[in-house]
């Protein structure tokens, strides 16, 4: 069986009227339910380590270390209550009834009434708590009453005492069984919480209310206002409050045997509780997972839960608590067949009962005894111990345990040949377990499911309903502004158009014209135009990369910034003309520039020069790369070009490196470079012509070439001097370096 544990019905009074606090003891009282030990700490270091102060002109000489040093009569007051609390949450009632009664008498002398009224009802509350005798707190509740009727209060004062005065009354009928009237009491308390406009008040009326229908067994009563207290719980960001709506929501969900629901909440509320170190209520929240693990047949993890809450007993844990947690221990190990340690933890129960009065967990444990013996084939021990747990349990009106039993005992008897027995105990089992599922099935678990969703709905209902007039209002209002928005967005809308139509024909057209003023209009490659336009600032910041390499203002040699260019010379666009005619020419230069474009891949660039000359360049990470390479690869590609024409497909190529001086980047600009390869490629044609075929030449300058030797205005000139000088290297497709550079320099 679950054990439900009520939440506290001490709530901060004061926060819901006129006394003023501190943020210390804000936090001391948040945790007085969840965490006692340090909420006692917090409010003895408090009133430790402040001085009392009640004359204004001392409270005025200490302001500015007023924060940490001193405490005024009303927050000695919040002090003392808060203790109180957290003292009676630790099983302390002899203390905490002594600091309540301080905080009346600290109040009573500096004529608090507020204070002191309050406090009188903080102890009426204790009272009730631990002798459960209205006749110990009905003179206590009827001179409150009077003195907040007599007493020297404002309104706001009067109204929220009689409100906690009414609260409480509530409670007390609630715990005395006397429904009627605690449906009275807090009926009458709600206009106050609904009207306070203080969403924590409400929602702890609500969570008050929630558990009242749920100790009565009102269950769809108690759904409705613990929904409502969740979802403003979330509405307003309070996490503590949502921890308690939680953890009460799992107990209707528990008593409708919605499981899965149930353990959906009390883990809401265990994440929230796990924060706190030594919480109270965390072990009670794992005990009752553990519970419906147990009911789920998941054994082992009802064992983890039960362990937990074992790991998180002190002294202050109550005896009864205990004694059932080491109960449900040797009932888990019953069910996992661990036998021995079923019995050891039985009988450490039954040591702890012999020392207390708890007939109920008495007549549980006798029932366990059964259980086991029963398993361990000791059938005579389990009918013996089985009809005894019975009768317990019909002492004290106790239908689960007189259910197992009666289960056990038809089973045991069954083992032992007693049929006769064995029916009868079935009969009475039957009977009982019948009688429970109708009351369980009133309202069935998928129905009472459905009625969760619709009061979700309607409350989530009344809240648009409260904003929908507000919103009414405004869409008025909006609906002009639109109107005028739309108008002027229409006309936007048309300027942003044409404008965008304006604009994509303009770049149609620059696009046209920059297509026919960079491209060469018979083979549609990159023209010349586009080759003075992109080179000088192309080498112009690679220049700047390799000084920049130089200096050390970067880490890595700019590699890419190398290049090799390659001037081809095609004879058979030239001599098409003369030989095929001027439509035959312009047709294979057309068919050249379309098949060539097709195999220049990016960052290479091709650009064709002049009528048989065309300027091919790519990167050149490695400066001694043979420059055989890109000259067979362009062979390739003129070798692939198909055309019906009869063409001779010999090139003439001049090669050359840039930077073409390596320590002196900008030395050679780009028309120099320019006449370098003019010379290369003529070079190849003189070859060509004395030796036919497909030639090439690559010049080189050595690697200590100086600058100065190029400085003249003549690149050519220089050139050939270079090459007397054997400064620049030739090298050709015919290996001749030799013959070339004599035939240069008569040249």
């Amino acid at each position: 069986m679950l054990v439900f544990m009520p939440v506290a019905i001490f709530t901060p009074f004061y926060s819901w009227a006129e006394i003023p606090t501190s943020p210390i003891l804000d936090e001391a009282e948040k945790l007085v339910d969840i965490a006692p030990a340090r909420a006692k700490q917090i409010t003895q270091n408090y009133l430790s380590a402040r001085k009392l102060v009640s004359d204004s002109q001392e409270i005025s000489a200490s302001r500015e270390n007023a924060e940490k040093t001193i405490r005024t009569p009303n927050t000695t007051v919040i002090a003392l209550q808060v203790l109180a609390r957290s003292r009676l949450a630790l099983k302390d009632a002899r203390g905490a009834l002594n600091a309540i009664d301080e905080a009346v008498s600290v109040a009573q002398h500096h004529t608090l009434s507020y204070a002191r009224l309050q406090s009188q009802m903080i102890k009426t509350g204790m009272l009730w708590k631990l002798y459960k005798d209205k006749s110990k707190v009905s003179a206590e509740l009827d001179t409150t009453q009077q003195d907040i009727k007599s007493g020297n209060l404002s309104s706001t004062s009067r109204d929220a005492l009689n409100y906690q005065l009414t609260m409480l009354r509530g409670t007390i009928a609630s715990e005395s069984l006397q429904l009627k009237q605690a449906d009275s009491f807090f009926q009458k308390a709600e206009k106050y919480a609904s009207g306070s406009g203080r969403p924590e008040l409400f929602i702890n009326y609500q969570l008050t209310l929630g558990e009242h229908n749920l100790n009565h067994h009102r269950l769809n009563r108690a759904l409705y206002d613990l929904l409502a207290a969740y979802w403003s719980a979330i509405e307003s960001n309070n996490l503590v409050l949502l921890a308690r709506s939680n953890h009460l929501l799992a107990m209707v969900f528990y008593q409708r045997q919605a499981l899965d629901r149930s353990i959906e909440h009390l883990l809401q509320a265990a994440d929230f509780y796990d924060k706190y170190k030594n919480s109270a209520i965390l072990p009670v929240i794992l005990k009752q997972m553990g519970d419906i693990y147990y009911l789920q047949s998941k054994f082992n993890l009802a064992l983890v839960h039960y362990f937990n809450v074992l790991d998180a007993e002190n002294t202050d844990t109550d005896i009864e608590h205990v004694i059932n947690l080491r109960l449900d221990l040797a009932k888990t190990y019953i069910q996992l067949f661990n036998y021995p340690l079923a019995e050891q933890y039985l009988n450490r129960a039954h040591n702890l009962l012999s020392f207390s009065s708890l007939p109920q967990l008495q007549a549980k444990a006798i029932l366990l005894e059964a259980d086991l013996a029963f398993h361990l084939g000791r059938y005579k021990v389990a009918i013996a111990k089985a009809t005894l747990a019975q009768k317990e349990a019909r002492k004290y009106d106790n239908p689960d345990i007189r259910i197992q039993a009666h289960h056990l005992l038809a089973s045991s008897y069954a083992k032992t040949n007693q049929y006769q027995n064995a029916y009868e105990q079935s009969q009475l089992y039957s009977q009982l377990q019948i009688s429970k599922k109708d009351e369980l099935l009133r309202i069935s678990i998928d129905n009472f499911i459905q009625q969760k969703k619709f009061i979700e709905s309607s409350l989530h209902y009344q809240d648009q309903q409260d904003k929908l007039s507000g919103v009414e209002a405004e869409l008025h209002h909006y609906q002009n502004i639109l109107m005028a928005l739309f108008a002027i967005s229409s006309l936007l809308l048309f300027f942003v158009l044409r404008k965008a139509t304006v604009s994509r024909r303009l770049k149609k057209e620059l696009t046209e014209l920059y297509e026919d003023h960079y491209t060469h209009p018979r083979s549609g490659l990159r023209n010349l135009r586009l080759l003075n336009l992109k080179l000088p600032s192309s080498l112009e910041q690679s220049n700047a990369n390799f000084e920049q390499w130089e200096t050390g203002e970067l880490i890595n040699e700019p590699l890419h910034d190398r290049l090799r260019f390659i001037m081809i010379d095609l004879p058979f666009l030239r001599n098409m003309y003369p030989n095929g005619g001027y439509k035959a020419g312009l047709e294979l230069e057309s068919e050249f520039g379309a098949f060539i474009k097709s195999k220049i891949v990016k960052p290479a660039r091709l650009y064709h020069f002049s009528d048989a000359l065309f300027l091919y360049v790519e990167p050149n990470p490695n400066p001694d790369k043979d420059p055989e390479q890109i000259f067979y690869k362009v062979t390739d590609w003129i070798d692939q070009f198909k055309t019906d024409k009869k063409i001779d497909k010999c090139i003439r190529a001049g090669i050359a490196d840039y930077p073409f001086l390596q320590r002196a980047y900008t030395a050679i600009d780009d028309k120099d470079l320019i006449d370098i390869l003019l010379m290369a490629s003529n070079m190849a044609r003189d070859i060509s012509l004395e030796n036919s075929g497909s030639q090439w030449v690559y010049l080189k300058a050595i690697k200590n070439a100086p600058a100065a030797s190029f400085a003249g205005d003549n690149i050519r000139i220089a050139c050939r001097d270079a090459i007397d000088k054997g400064l620049i290297k030739v090298i050709s497709s015919r290996k001749n370096g030799g013959e070339i550079k004599k035939t240069v320099l008569t040249d």
